[in-house]
């Protein structure tokens, strides 16, 4: 929370679900990248739907839910629990989502728990590095990202099986934490206070060049200025949560391995061999029984990433 929070102050809350990368600068603690990989096929093949290692990744869709009041405040506020019915649906494909007016210089992103209870690729940093996901991203490069924002400042925290900030232990530190169902995070939120009356969302293309800006206007909850977003990147069978639609858990999270296509080797090898040596497979999560809609989704988790 903003220390010259005001009582006019916006509270922004963005749920982000499914396949992310949370690159956290563990030295200044001032920023956490959050990435989204491509998991469609490019027509030029330079993305495929095959791993490295063999299996094949099931098609995921990255997009961007707004509340339609936010943009017209003609329209009534959807309830919380109504999800996309009264709700705006943008995709998203080759962007970066920038979020203004941004947090002041310095400022923290705390994170609670810390660390987040997503699994740690940090374990094979040794041998591996992001593609240069960090900087300005040229024109038809490095397919293998899809969508990209910066939070700095607020808050950000993790819902796990049993509740928000919930969860024994820290299975993320563990080398072998793709041994055993752990309660991964489902979902991860990031709220913060916003000064003023409105929200400037900006959506830049990299390919294109082009520019979506957006102006969100908070609606009234419980006396509160509130605007709530949701950014996922979840399998393409039920890109809406439609509800009657809901998944079935699967244990194995094999769709993880999306995340390593952000990843090169620092070494000769493969990235296979980095991750997990020659002739074996990548890891990947094992999740452990939740009910459908009670951490976020439900079976996509994504992974974290310390800088430096």
């Amino acid at each position: 929370m903003s220390i010259n929070q005001g009582a006019t102050d916006i509270m922004l809350s963005v749920e982000f679900a499914g396949l992310c990368l949370y690159v956290i600068d563990r030295q200044q603690a001032t920023q956490v990248g959050v990435l989204m990989p491509t998991c469609l096929p490019t027509p030029d093949g330079r993305v495929s739907t095959t791993h490295e290692d063999g299996d094949i990744g099931a098609r995921h869709v990255p997009y961007l839910l707004m509340d339609l009041a936010n943009l017209d405040p003609t329209v009534t506020p959807g309830l919380v629990a109504d999800g996309p019915r009264f709700q705006v649906v943008r995709r998203l494909n080759r962007e970066e989502i920038l979020f203004e007016p941004a947090e002041a210089p310095g400022s923290i992103v705390k994170l609670t728990p810390d660390p987040l209870p997503l699994p740690d690729l940090s374990h094979y940093k040794s041998g591996i590095r992001l593609k240069g996901l960090a900087s300005r991203i040229p024109p038809n490069e490095i397919p293998e990202l899809s969508v990209r924002t910066t939070l700095r400042g607020g808050t950000l925290e993790a819902t796990t099986v049993d509740g928000p900030s919930k969860v024994t232990g820290s299975p993320s530190q563990k080398p072998d934490w793709d041994k055993d169902p752990e309660a991964w995070a489902g979902s991860v939120t990031w709220t913060r206070t916003i000064p003023g009356d409105s929200l400037a969302l900006r959506i830049r293309g990299w390919d294109t060049d082009q520019e979506t800006k957006l102006t969100l206007r908070p609606v009234t909850r419980g006396g509160s200025k509130v605007i709530n977003l949701k950014i996922a990147n979840l399998c393409e069978t039920n890109p809406l949560e439609w509800k009657e639609f809901e998944h079935t858990l699967e244990k194995d999270d094999i769709d993880f391995k999306w995340l390593y296509r952000l990843f090169e080797p620092t070494g000769r090898g493969t990235l296979l061999d980095a991750f997990g040596g020659r002739g074996r497979k990548f890891p990947y999560p094992k999740l452990a029984p939740r009910g459908a809609r009670t951490t976020g989704n439900t079976g996509c988790t994504g992974g974290q990433f310390g800088l430096p």
